[in-house]
């Protein structure tokens, strides 16, 4: 049996274990003032100035934890280098453009007023407003911190965004849910079971995911990102796991074993009309879609040992990935196209890789104890993966660019299988949950 088959084969043994409101932008004029990022890796320096607090008495309090927010969005998002006036040491030191403004309390409101202007001269580079509810000003303050990414690189950054895991006591695996931080972890399942494999709706409204919930083995399940009931999405008979949304969320790609083998099939968004992708004698798995949605990379033993292959949408011109790696798996298309993450096998787990999208130019990304599951950021600047590479499983990002990963705080929980979210659309979800089964019904 190969090490894909037993890992499959745990699935099923695991079975039998003892179980705010939008805030409102203004915006002033577009400002003339350029700053030239060119240089391949080169990161930004800029300074960040306390935001002036504002308003009622609290306002100070709230203002100095903003300020915070918004220099380690920035320091996190791969763009720029941060220094901090509040810090000790921390003064402009060659620095192209000064952050600051005002933060404004009033009873239960709030206006952060955000500049970035250049320096020395302190001409205005961006100018905006952000209002909300004041249970709200760490979202007003990442979303000033993604327009100023944005100003700078053409392409908003992702504190905005969150990340699911799964969060393991004992025998048990909930999923869970925070902000691409670790702030406001929350469990979105509290089933005393085992949840596995998230993976996130185009949207960011919803999340697959594979439960055994009811003791019947691995189905496929789906909830809302904010909470709520979860629905049945496949229940048929064998395993429905590694399940994933097509990048329009019309489709879903999954591993079915319904025909005795485990194999890649198609689901529609409400998990009907199943159409078989592979028919060969092995386990195919891990399904992963190209951004365009004509290409699904996935993990397969055919060959003998677990490798990653690309296939058509419609299964067919099949290939493996990367033939200098002797065992590969679970795949992660960058949401640019351009590049796949995986993983390999060494002597103590696996390691991080990534190659381009025609296997070439492969390169090793993360190593140090055993690191799973990468997933990319929406911007296509982070991976975050499940390591325990101090002792522990947690959650770790790593930057693509030589800089150690960071670890992400889960308050000491043991981590596992993150999946990053996409921005939010806000344009409604893939599917109407209110048409889809409940969690408790029959097979699908």
């Amino acid at each position: 049996m190969s090490a894909l088959a037993r890992r499959l084969a745990a699935l099923v043994l695991v079975a039998s274990l003892p179980l705010g409101a939008t805030p409102l932008w203004a915006q002033a004029p577009p400002s003339d003032v350029r700053i030239d990022i060119s240089g391949a890796g080169r990161r930004i320096r800029i300074h960040c100035e306390s935001l002036a607090a504002q308003g009622d008495r609290n306002a100070g309090s709230f203002s100095v934890q903003a300020d915070e927010v918004v220099a380690h969005d920035l320091d996190w998002s791969g763009v720029f280098t941060v220094s901090r006036a509040w810090a000790s040491g921390q003064q402009p030191f060659d620095v192209q453009a000064i952050v600051g403004g005002k933060f404004t309390v009033s009873g239960s409101q709030v206006k952060l007023s955000g500049e970035v202007r250049d320096f020395p001269a302190r001409r205005p580079i961006l100018v905006k407003e952000y209002r909300g509810p004041l249970t709200n000003w760490r979202r007003l303050a990442h979303q000033f911190a993604d327009d100023i990414v944005f100003q700078f690189t053409g392409e908003a950054g992702v504190a905005q965004t969150e990340i699911a895991f799964v969060v393991q006591s004992g025998r048990t695996k909930e999923l869970c849910v925070m902000d691409y931080d670790g702030a406001d972890l929350r469990a979105l399942t509290a089933d005393k079971s085992i949840a596995i494999s998230p993976a996130w709706s185009p949207d960011a409204s919803l999340i697959l995911f594979t439960s055994y919930k009811g003791g019947t083995g691995p189905r496929v399940h789906v909830v809302p990102s904010d909470g709520g009931k979860p629905f049945l999405v496949s229940g048929r008979n064998g395993l429905n796991t590694s399940a994933m949304y097509s990048p329009d969320g019309r489709e879903i790609a999954c591993t079915l074993s319904q025909d005795g083998n485990p194999e890649i099939y198609l689901l529609d968004a409400r998990g009907g009309s199943p159409r078989r992708l592979t028919n060969v004698r092995g386990i195919d798995t891990s399904p992963a879609w190209s951004p365009t949605g004509r290409e699904i990379a996935f993990t397969s033993d055919r060959g003998g040992s677990p490798q990653v292959y690309v296939m058509d949408r419609d299964g067919g011109n099949v290939h493996r990935l990367n033939f200098e790696l002797g065992y590969t798996d679970s795949p992660a298309w960058s949401p640019k196209g351009d590049r796949i993450a995986f993983v390999s096998r060494t002597g103590g787990g696996f390691d991080i890789y990534t190659c381009k999208a025609d296997g070439s130019d492969t390169r090793l990304i993360v190593t140090g104890g055993s690191n799973e599951n990468p997933h990319w950021s929406p911007d296509g600047r982070h991976l975050v993966f499940a390591s325990n590479r101090d002792n522990a499983f947690g959650l770790w990002v790593s930057d693509l660019d030589g800089t150690p990963p960071r670890k992400l705080d889960t308050g000491g929980r043991v981590a596992l299988s993150p999946a990053w979210s996409p921005r939010r659309s806000g344009d409604g979800s893939a599917i109407n949950l209110n048409d889809a089964r409940p969690s408790s019904g029959g097979q699908r």
